[in-house]
């Protein structure tokens, strides 16, 4: 015979059930992002505790970025033939107009993490690539400036280019800024 027992482990039908216990604390939310998984390999990684970061590099790179933006759509080169003023743009530079989005998207992340999260690519290359490309359309403005002195018509460098320039310049300086802090 089977001994006898306790009435604390069995419930019996005509009593009303046991609460349950408590439940254990919950875990931390994941880390916004592309992948609230753990990382490759099992192992997630700890939550950041970097201590607040000056948000000059962000504000810097999203001023450039917008800057750029902003010139790609403004004239590039102006030129008067026969009393007619003629400028185009630098709506023709497509790269431009996608590493100045690339950058807006860098600088609201380094200005607002807790906002923004967009991690392709850092503002430092798209700023270098932004300088290529530039220096290349410079590279046109100037063969056309030459081009337009030679045949006597008067032609100049328009504010768009400008523009376009100092945006870079200022995606180029956050990037090191934003560089140099991760250090």
């Amino acid at each position: 015979m089977r001994g006898a027992r306790s009435s604390a482990t069995i419930a019996r039908m005509d009593e009303p059930p046991a609460a349950p216990p408590p439940p254990d604390e919950l875990p931390e939310p994941p880390e916004p992002g592309l992948s609230s998984g753990p990382a490759l390999g099992g192992r997630s990684r700890p939550p950041s505790t970097r201590p607040p970061v000056d948000p000059t590099a962000g504000w810097l790179v999203l001023g450039g970025g917008i800057l750029v933006l902003v010139g790609v759509f403004l004239p590039w080169f102006t030129v008067t033939i026969a009393g007619t003023e003629r400028s185009t743009n630098g709506t023709s530079e497509w790269g431009v107009i996608l590493l100045a989005a690339f950058a807006v998207a860098r600088g609201l992340t380094l200005v607002r993490p807790d906002r923004f999260r967009f991690s392709l690519g850092t503002p430092l290359i798209g700023g270098g690539i932004l300088v290529v490309l530039l220096a290349l359309r410079w590279s046109d403005i100037r063969e056309a400036l030459d081009t337009a002195s030679r045949a006597g018509v008067p032609a100049s460098v328009g504010i768009g280019f400008w523009a376009a320039a100092v945006g870079t310049a200022c995606v180029v300086i956050g990037g090191v800024l934003a560089m140099r802090r991760r250090i």
